[in-house]
């Protein structure tokens, strides 16, 4: 894609880029993002109807959720950011507008800590209940006395496994 669809560069002017890989790019402020995503997967002319993926990102000192969107049949993808803050990060749930947000909003829950507002089912998805901290965040400390974690050596610490058969060899 070399150029921003009208009704999109209209909408979010100064939000709204081409990105290397050639997907529509729309970095907006957190309490911008519940409209910008109705818009584009409900109102817009030719609404995106299909949620590629959600996620979240740690960049250590905020934290950022991301959409990518799309229409069936078509190549564009629209990506839709917005940075949050450490403490308290959240965001509204998108169930209402893509069902198939459920277990990627829960997901993005367990493993960041970014809440999920209106979440129809916010159990957890992969982590056991009662699972404390956010692995996927760059300041989560491991457990190391949990039962259900490896203390396999190669999986901790492959350095120091491979060193050791460098060793054996010379």
């Amino acid at each position: 894609m070399t150029e921003l669809p009208r009704d999109i560069s209209e909408r979010f002017a100064d939000a709204a880029a081409i990105g290397p890989d050639g997907a529509v790019e729309i970095t907006l402020a957190p309490e911008d993002l519940r409209g910008a995503l109705e818009y584009l997967g409900l109102e817009r002319p030719e609404p995106l109807e299909y949620l590629i993926d959600l996620f979240g990102v740690d960049h250590g000192d905020d934290l950022e959720v991301v959409y990518h969107l799309s229409m069936i049949g078509s190549p564009m993808i629209v990506r839709v950011s917005a940075k949050l803050p450490r403490r308290g990060a959240s965001v509204q749930t998108v169930t209402d507008i893509w069902p198939g947000a459920s277990w990627p909003e829960r997901e993005m829950l367990e493993m960041y800590g970014i809440g999920v507002e209106g979440h129809p089912d916010p159990r957890h998805l992969l982590l056991p209940e009662g699972w404390k901290g956010f692995p996927l965040r760059k300041d989560y400390e491991y457990p190391q006395d949990h039962p259900w974690l490896s203390r396999d050596p190669l999986h901790e610490e492959p350095a120091v496994i491979l060193n050791k058969k460098g060793d054996e060899r010379a």
